[in-house]
């Protein structure tokens, strides 16, 4: 019995709210009205933001293609494989907001989404991504349901004072989808009972939309865990593949190295050995040339010694001492050997002279002896004997040299002369 009483006293409660909703309500759009329409192509997928309606047609609602019911056929291709899959919709309204809220009947086959005054209002039957213009609806309408019209509440913010534009974008589950219709109709509320009904209706959508946001949430947290474990094991992979190429490097940098300095060895003992030749080949040269200085002294000496016998002679002859005298001086002034030496030096040394001239251009020929001389280590005493002059000359000729070259005191000349 108390089960009977609730149940009459919840038909009691339902019937009273059908019955004040229906007393409390305006019709502010009906079905078989007019609508603005486009079934051409595909629209922008941000057209309801700024829509000009200067080329669309007109037609009484329902509206479709396919479906006995529809007071106005669109356009659809008749190949079903290059259909459009949406069509566009729009009215304007002038709302005088004395309403405390609004209900849409939506016939809609299959899905359909509804803008009001450029931002989406609801969708039916859409996935919850980005609309486009070639989004599908989530699944098809069949039988009854191509003609049941979807209620949709909402409260009074959703209109302006004024002119508003109700645009709606009614898509297919599928491209060769035989039939499309749409309708719309619009009611005003005044009813305290419908306003609880959109409120708790709301709070419900809003509680639904924070579990669904939190799910969500849940989910990309999870999902950035997987991502950053996935990222650390790039990275360490990557780490060891990286570790992988700097050992691989490093044992052909080690190998290269190592064969490097090998050749290195062996060119600088091929250096060494070749410098070592040079030296000795030098030293050879010097010592060809002290041994020609030397011949060269003995040479000279030896007619010295003739010239000074040739003065002993008691000769009526005296021409004949006289030819004798002038042949040996002739030999000791000769510059001939001296030449020989000089040029076979001066190879040897490459281009000593030139050198040497070329930083003291006022340096003599006979300085140049001295010179030459001193470079092949030649004492004092060798060097007059040479020259059949005094050692005293021999120092008096360094002193001017030193003088000429205008070299302090401190530094050595032979040292001066090794380096040039």
């Amino acid at each position: 019995m108390k089960i009977l009483h609730k149940i009459k006293s919840i038909r009691f409660v339902l019937i009273f709210l059908n019955i004040s909703s229906v007393l409390s309500q305006d019709i502010l759009i009906k079905n078989e009205e007019t609508w603005y329409y486009y079934d051409q192509d595909y629209l922008e997928t941000d057209w309801y933001k700024d829509l000009n309606l200067s080329n669309w047609k007109t037609g009484i609602t329902p509206i479709g293609y396919g479906d006995r019911k529809n007071n106005t056929t669109i356009h659809t291709e008749k190949d079903k494989n290059v259909r459009k899959v949406t069509k566009y919709f729009a009215k304007k309204i002038f709302i005088k907001n004395t309403h405390l809220a609004y209900e849409f009947k939506l016939l809609r086959d299959d899905g359909a989404v509804v803008y009001v005054n450029g931002k989406e209002l609801f969708r039916d039957n859409m996935p919850n991504s980005t609309i486009g213009a070639k989004t599908v609806a989530i699944s098809t309408v069949k039988d009854k349901d191509e003609h049941k019209y979807y209620q949709h509440f909402f409260d009074n913010s959703i209109f302006k004072e004024g002119e508003n534009t109700i645009l709606v974008s009614v898509h297919q589950s599928y491209i060769t989808s035989s039939d499309c219709i749409f309708s719309l109709e619009l009611l005003g509320h005044e009813s305290l009972e419908i306003l609880s009904f959109v409120v708790e209706n709301k709070n419900k959508t809003t509680s639904n939309l924070e579990n669904r946001i939190e799910l969500l949430n849940l989910k990309f947290e999870n999902e950035k865990t997987l991502s950053k474990k996935e990222n650390l094991e790039n990275v360490k992979f990557s780490l060891q593949i990286l570790v992988f190429i700097l050992s691989v490097l490093l044992i052909i940098s080690i190998v290269v190295i190592y064969f490097t300095l090998q050749n290195g060895k062996k060119r600088i003992a091929e250096i060494n050995q070749n410098l070592i030749a040079s030296k000795s080949e030098l030293l050879e040269k010097e010592k060809e040339m002290v041994s020609l200085s030397t011949n060269l002294l003995h040479h000279k000496q030896y007619f010295k010694e003739i010239k000074a016998d040739v003065k002993g002679i008691k000769t009526e002859d005296k021409s004949l001492i006289k030819s004798i005298n002038h042949q040996i001086d002739y030999v000791l002034e000769n510059d001939e050997d001296w030449q020989i030496l000089k040029q076979h030096f001066n190879a040897v040394h490459e281009n000593f002279f030139d050198k040497l001239l070329a930083k003291h251009p006022s340096i003599t020929e006979t300085e140049l002896r001295h010179c030459m001389f001193i470079k092949l280590h030649l004492q004092t005493k060798e060097i007059a004997r040479i020259l059949l002059i005094d050692p005293r000359s021999v120092q008096t000729a360094r002193y001017r040299i030193k003088k000429k070259m205008d070299l302090n005191e401190e530094i050595d000349l032979r040292d001066y002369l090794l380096n040039i």
